[in-house]
C-alpha cells in the first residue's frame, strides 16, 4: 500500500504516511472539487470545436479543439480516484500534466502540419 498523497510505501495500515500528507491531500482535493466545473466546461468546448472540425472535414478546427482539450488537462490535471490510489496524488498530477502537454502537442501538430 502507498500513501495517497506522496506515493511512499506505507509501513503501517492507513492511507497516508504522515499527518502532513493527509492535510495536504484534503486541502488539494477540496481545491480540485471547485475546479471540476471549469474542467468540464473546457473539455466540452474543446470537444464541440473538434466535432465541428470533424463534421466540416477541417484539420485546423479539429486540431484547435484537441489543443484546447490538452490545455485544459495541462492547466487542470484532474485525475481519476483510481489513478490517485495507484500512483499517489502528486504523481497523478504530474502524469495528468504530461498527458495534457502531449494532447496539446497533437492538436498543434494537426493545426500547423497535417495538411
Amino acid at each position: 500500500m502507498e500513501c495517497r498523497y506522496c506515493g511512499k510505501k506505507l509501513l503501517a495500515h492507513g492511507d497516508f504516511c504522515c499527518h502532513s500528507c493527509e492535510l495536504h491531500y484534503q486541502e488539494q482535493t477540496d481545491k480540485d472539487r471547485s475546479k471540476i466545473k471549469y474542467f468540464a466546461a473546457g473539455m466540452l468546448i474543446g470537444f464541440l470545436v473538434m466535432l465541428c472540425g470533424v463534421l466540416a472535414n477541417h484539420d485546423f478546427v479539429m486540431g484547435a479543439g484537441i489543443a484546447l482539450m490538452g490545455m485544459v488537462v495541462l492547466l487542470l490535471p484532474l485525475t481519476t480516484p483510481e489513478t490517485i490510489v495507484l500512483m499517489g496524488y502528486q504523481k497523478s498530477k504530474i502524469i495528468g500534466r504530461v498527458l495534457g502537454a502531449l494532447l496539446t502537442a497533437v492538436g498543434i501538430w494537426m493545426v500547423f502540419f497535417d495538411h
